[in-house]
């Protein structure tokens, strides 16, 4: 049977991984992202702003960046929510400021490449995560050697692996596996991890076949739609790729419903076929 590709964008999906960034023109950064979103389907997009090259910065260095998605959550309150950007290493001054978002509506906790995953200094990360049904979406992929030494700390599967082993109810999402580096090394290392442990599928690498070997690896169930600014090139390989409909369905959709359960939420829209409006 032929792809109904305008059927395949018009249907409802859940970006977990985009941004907003801090910026003078942050209104229309997000007013863009916005209207991509719904020209693809997309009925909600989980934003951050984060500080990468592993800079250490401090908290008021951090601030500004989720007063951003707070933002932007509030100038979009349909479209828009947020993920809480900390550096954990002091992580009291990361717990407070989780503590902060959260209360201005945020879902979930975004670190980058400061620490590895399993460093004890995301341990209370970690603990604050498991305890509030939180999930954490970590840069990560295994980069070739040419790359590594620019990302020194970045995460791969090993370290979510581990992580999970210490804490298994934390939900943590493994990000963009289309971000470059050998995405079959990370996705293999993370198969007998906890099953709150996730990947998604955003990043602007398309190689043929990513999505179909993640839901081999690790199942439909703990693989997400995202896009982390690939928007078309995310949507276009979970449409190409050889899955069941059920499949694609907790891929576009049901598995981030599911885990905005944990907390009590639901999407911002039901779901409707069509495109948002």
């Amino acid at each position: 049977m032929p792809l109904d590709i305008q059927a395949g964008i018009q249907r409802p999906k859940i970006d977990m991984h985009c941004h907003v960034w801090y910026m003078d023109d942050w209104e229309t950064s997000s007013d863009h992202l916005v209207h991509a979103g719904e020209m693809l389907g997309i009925t909600e997009l989980w934003c951050s702003s984060i500080i990468s090259n592993g800079i250490l910065s401090s908290i008021e260095e951090v601030r500004p960046h989720n007063d951003t998605i707070l933002k932007a959550m509030a100038r979009h309150p349909k479209r828009i929510r947020g993920w809480c950007f900390v550096i954990p290493g002091h992580f009291n001054d990361a717990l407070h400021e989780i503590e902060r978002c959260l209360d201005g509506g945020m879902i979930g906790i975004k670190l980058y490449n400061q620490y590895h995953l399993n460093d004890p200094a995301v341990h209370p990360v970690l603990e604050l995560a498991s305890e509030r049904r939180l999930p954490i979406l970590q840069h990560a992929g295994y980069l070739v050697p040419e790359h590594r030494a620019s990302q020194p700390l970045i995460s791969h599967g090993i370290h979510f692996t581990d992580a999970s082993e210490k804490y298994p109810d934390a939900i943590l999402f493994h990000a963009h596996i289309g971000g470059g580096g050998d995405w079959e090394h990370t996705v293999r290392e993370m198969r007998n991890a906890s099953p709150n442990v996730y990947i998604d599928i955003s990043g602007s690498n398309l190689d043929d076949g990513q999505v179909e070997y993640a839901v081999a690896e690790l199942g439909a169930e703990r693989v997400l739609f995202g896009t982390d600014g690939t928007m078309a090139g995310a949507v276009g390989k979970v449409l190409d790729a050889d899955l069941t409909e059920e499949e694609r369905e907790l891929i576009f959709w049901g598995n981030a419903e599911r885990i905005l359960k944990e907390q009590g939420v639901a999407p911002t829209e039901p779901r409707t076929e069509g495109t948002p409006s």
